[in-house]
């Protein structure tokens, strides 16, 4: 289950990490091939145009992405958490998506791996068409304890501008494609010790 501080950032802050992000030099998303480190371009499963936000740089991007995954495992996850890995300004558009996926890891060599994902959207939902961000639960709705009108409203906070949605790494998840304009996002993720 995901936890949500929905339009938590002002959009006029969004548009401000959207211009200084965009300005720096994209390079094609790769994915990682299974259980080793090495990755590939794959048009099939993700195409999306990244930018590495530098952690040793203070930016907003990295000040806002790191409070407030800190404060939803506070409130909600209490994992027990290392550090914080780069974060990743992400360009969706021309249909531009991330199929279903996990962000967990293979342990590192102190047997640390991602354990929170954060997903902070910086678009204006009303400039792009698609690009939902949708969790699945074993092909049940992961919304169906709500009402269906607290199931659309939720849907639109997931969407909306300036929306943190912070998730264990471990659960399933995807970007549906862009199918007009274009959607602005930053991930994170944290990381600890193994699960046991």
């Amino acid at each position: 289950m995901f936890y949500m501080f929905p339009r938590i950032v002002k959009p006029e802050v969004c548009n401000k990490i959207i211009e200084d992000c965009k300005n720096n030099d994209l390079e094609i998303a790769k994915v990682h091939d299974g259980d080793s480190d090495s990755s590939r371009d794959d048009p099939d499963i993700r195409k999306t145009s990244i930018y590495w936000v530098p952690t040793k740089v203070s930016s907003k991007a990295n000040d806002l992405a790191w409070y407030f995954l800190k404060q939803a495992n506070k409130e909600q996850f209490h994992y027990d958490l290392e550090y914080f890995q780069a974060i990743q300004f992400a360009e969706y558009k021309n249909g531009g998506f991330y199929d279903w996926h996990q962000d967990s890891s293979e342990p590192d060599a102190k047997n640390n791996v991602r354990k929170l994902s954060l997903s902070f959207i910086l678009s204006d939902p009303d400039t792009f068409e698609g690009g939902e961000l949708q969790f699945w639960n074993g092909n049940r709705p992961m919304l169906n304890h709500l009402s269906e009108e607290e199931q659309e409203l939720t849907r639109k906070d997931l969407q909306a501008q300036g929306t943190m949605v912070i998730f264990d790494s471990r659960d399933w998840h995807r970007v549906t494609p862009v199918t007009k304009g274009v959607r602005y996002s930053v991930v994170c993720w944290s990381v600890g010790t193994m699960f046991k």
